[in-house]
């Protein structure tokens, strides 16, 4: 932590303990289905440079002059704070015979801060569409990408058997990361048409009117110099209520002028090369349904001891995948060599695997309306336990037996003998 006492501050130990934390998070393994480098260049780099400006401005309007005004009447002294505090907001410059109010000057830093966590939301929503399967799948080829011994073929053996049960399952994936990428680029839409609208109208032409930067010191008429004017003009009167009626107007140097129109600049040139890259980019993921394309995505060097061609090979992958399992497989591509990869190919192109349908595991326990309650079985095994009774005796079936005499000689031992014998004994044992 950086040590603060006595009324210093130790600057070196604020700037290794943040550096460390940047290098921490940059070298974490990034195997998120739906993130990539593109998405990287938003929500990390743009995100760095946007919140970067902002404390660069942030720290410069708390450590330094950032306006001077000096008033007509008396031009060796400073005016009133509370005179500079309205020309903070409220400066303009003579534009064409009108006054153009250069609103912007003093909440420019809120904007890049605004801008940067807008930034975030590509991550968040990643985040939200990740597969949890595939990432993990992933992370374990990245985390042994540098083995060549037995735990890469396992790795391939994994990634095999995972990729064949569930094939044709990830379309969702290709879609997911086509929609993020789709929301990247609203977002640099939004970004630039936000900056024009805070620069009145200049940002979005600034970097091509601004060539070749060439700058005038004497009349400050080029056009860096017209979008962030170092000089203006500051009127009150009365309806400022505090010159006593009368009309008063100073004249003010914007000090940090000078680093706004250089930080624009830059962050002009860097959204600009990201919407060209993002369109590029979108515009490569939605040709991936061209069978060229699939060609050159799932392209590996031939290994030495193969027979068949690469090209054939590709075909009856793509035969048998659809276009999620051809993006997972470029995804997965990068993290195995080729001979590899090139196995895991030919483990995807066996023919069968568009006949073969997994049977699913048979169930122990009904579902449904055939579903047995817990305790309804413990009530059946119970019941199987109790010992079997007699049956009862149909009285009219009786009736008849005892009425028969052939039967009653049959069968003497009847039922209706066993009471009279019980009877008998149990006098003998009374007596």
């Amino acid at each position: 932590m950086p040590s603060i006492g006595a009324g210093s501050v130790d600057i070196r130990s604020i700037f290794s303990t943040i550096l460390n934390a940047i290098k921490t998070r940059a070298n974490q393994i990034c195997a998120s289905t739906c993130d990539g480098l593109v998405l990287r260049m938003h929500y990390r780099w743009t995100f760095c440079l946007l919140f970067g400006g902002f404390l660069t401005v942030w720290y410069s309007w708390y450590h330094r002059d950032v306006i001077t005004c000096v008033s007509h009447f008396n031009a060796e002294t400073q005016v009133r704070m509370d005179y500079i505090n309205i020309c903070l907001s409220y400066p303009y410059v003579e534009d064409n015979g009108s006054r153009r109010y250069i609103l912007f000057y003093r909440w420019i830093s809120w904007t890049l801060l605004v801008l940067s966590w807008i930034y975030y939301i590509p991550r968040k929503v990643s985040k939200s569409l990740d597969n949890a399967r595939c990432k993990k799948l992933l992370e374990d080829l990245a985390s042994n990408a540098h083995r060549f011994d037995q735990v890469e073929e396992q790795l391939v053996e994994r990634t095999a058997r995972y990729l064949i049960f569930n094939l044709k399952t990830h379309n969702g994936l290709y879609w997911k990361f086509l929609g993020v990428n789709i929301l990247s680029l609203i977002v640099d839409l939004f970004a630039m048409q936000f900056l024009d609208f805070i620069l009145q109208g200049r940002f979005i032409p600034y970097g091509i009117k601004a060539y070749p930067f060439e700058r005038d010191p004497r009349t400050f008429s080029d056009y860096m110099s017209q979008a962030f004017p170092p000089f203006a003009s500051c009127e009150l009167n009365n309806v400022n209520q505090l010159v006593n009626k009368r009309t008063e107007k100073f004249g003010c140097h914007l000090t940090i002028m000078e680093l706004y129109e250089k930080l624009f600049l830059g962050l002009w040139v860097w959204l600009i090369l990201l919407i060209l890259i993002t369109s590029c980019y979108i515009i490569f993921l939605l040709t991936m349904w061209l069978p060229c394309m699939k060609a050159y995505m799932l392209r590996t060097a031939k290994p030495v001891h193969s027979a068949d061609k690469v090209r054939s090979v590709i075909q009856k992958v793509s035969m048998n995948c659809k276009i999620g399992d051809i993006y997972l497989l470029y995804r997965i591509k990068g993290h195995l060599s080729h001979v590899r990869f090139y196995e895991l190919m030919m483990r995807l192109a066996d023919p069968s695997l568009c006949k073969a349908v997994p049977q699913p595991v048979p169930s122990a326990i009904p579902e449904g309306k055939d579903k047995i309650p817990p305790n309804k079985q413990q009530d059946n095994t119970l019941r199987a336990r109790r010992p079997q009774q007699d049956p009862p005796i149909n009285p009219e079936y009786l009736q008849q037996y005892l009425n028969n005499p052939e039967m009653v000689g049959r069968h003497p031992q009847h039922p209706d003998q066993r009471t009279p014998l019980l009877k008998k004994n149990t006098s003998i044992l009374i007596e």
